[in-house]
């Protein structure tokens, strides 16, 4: 009787547990906006009234006049409104030296192509000592392109791609990324503005790196190349006319001070001179300190390594103020085009069904039926055959 009670508590527990996990499906598919960023609310969304800004993946380093480096700017709308914004990035040094001029920036929206950013209108080039960046393209009129408005529903995300580069002549040292908005809550209804936007940015979500020199200005390798010809001649007659009959291996070490010439035109200038050693081994060592020489100049003139990131973002060690530049046009024209697209993508996403952790939960709590319903089976036939 024992067993069979335990038994039967274990099935009625697995049914029971299947059905939790059932009701927990159905409950995510009817509250769920098929967006990762609605999976995990946070605690106060219902006081939460602004986007979520972050970057991801900004590097640690860049070089300056090196390719550019791609990081992620990530804009969650964890609010109850659609909300349209204007996606911006405002860079920054620590001695606020760095200008539009130092830094190129390229952007991606979603299944879009690469384009080049645009320095905000209305002073986006001397703002706070930064260089605040339009992710989009300024219009004849000086104002913000329509084409760079974008629409975030509620309990959607939008992620953008970009990579930076920065010229051989950009300030060398601590500098760093902060994410900004332009935006403004959309009206559940009318899906108009309702209010005129303001700036917003996150610069504890910021993430600092460093600007260091490239390895593209070796001069002092390149000026001993083109006079290795005149130098070669010398070295060889100043150190072999002395040292004719003494051994030509100890002279053969203080040719490492003629390591500089870096390459094998002194051999042939040496193999001449040669006539007045009659040893072998002289003719061996000159060999020898020509095959050395070009591989420490090998090493000398290598290009600087690339720049490493570590796996922990940078924090940025100062200040970086909320954009004070002229305000943008919300155009209605713009807004209904950002929101059209919006709604599209939203839908195109819903019918692929990306993003979406219900199937995985409905595997699951088939699995656990199936324990349970086989359990029960289990038990019958243990209770029938103690019956017969």
């Amino acid at each position: 009787m024992t067993i069979r009670r335990s038994l039967a508590f274990a099935g009625a527990a697995a049914l029971a547990s299947s059905l939790v996990l059932t009701g927990a499906q159905g409950a995510m598919a009817v509250g769920t906006t098929g967006s990762p960023s609605a999976a995990a609310p946070q605690a106060d969304k219902a006081s939460h009234q602004n986007l979520d800004l972050s970057v991801r993946g900004v590097p640690d380093t860049f070089v300056a006049g090196g390719e550019a480096r791609e990081f992620t700017f990530k804009i969650d709308n964890s609010t109850k409104h659609d909300f349209v914004l204007i996606p911006l990035l405002k860079f920054k040094n620590k001695e606020g030296s760095l200008e539009a001029k130092d830094l190129k920036v390229e952007y991606q929206l979603p299944g879009g192509q690469w384009l080049t950013g645009s320095v905000a209108p209305g002073g986006g080039d001397q703002d706070d000592d930064a260089v605040l960046t339009l992710l989009g393209a300024v219009s004849p009129d000086g104002n913000v392109s329509d084409d760079a408005l974008q629409v975030v529903n509620q309990g959607k995300n939008l992620t953008i791609k970009v990579r930076v580069s920065f010229t051989q002549d950009a300030p060398l040292g601590k500098a760093g990324v902060v994410p900004v908005v332009f935006s403004a809550e959309l009206d559940d209804k009318t899906h108009e503005p309702v209010a005129e936007g303001h700036f917003s940015c996150d610069g504890i979500r910021g993430a600092g790196f460093t600007i260091k020199a490239g390895g593209t200005k070796p001069s002092p390798t390149g000026q001993p190349t083109t006079a290795k010809p005149t130098t070669g001649k010398p070295t060889p007659t100043a150190t072999h006319s002395p040292t004719g009959t003494a051994t030509p291996t100890t002279t053969a070490t203080p040719t490492t001070t003629a390591s500089p010439t870096t390459t094998a035109s002194p051999t042939t200038t040496a193999s001449p001179t040669r006539t007045a050693t009659p040893t072998a081994t002289a003719t061996a060592s000159p060999s020898a300190t020509a095959t050395t020489a070009p591989s420490a100049s090998t090493t000398s003139s290598a290009p600087a390594p690339a720049a490493s990131s570590s796996a922990a973002q940078q924090p940025i060690d100062f200040p970086v103020a909320v954009p004070a530049v002229t305000a943008p046009k919300l155009t209605p024209a713009g807004v209904t085009k950002a929101k059209a697209a919006a709604d599209n993508a939203d839908k195109a996403l819903a019918q692929t069904g990306g993003g979406d952790d219900t199937t995985t939960i409905a595997i699951a709590g088939a699995a656990v039926l199936a324990a349970g319903a086989g359990t029960l089976v289990v038990l019958r036939r243990r209770k029938t055959a103690q019956q017969g």
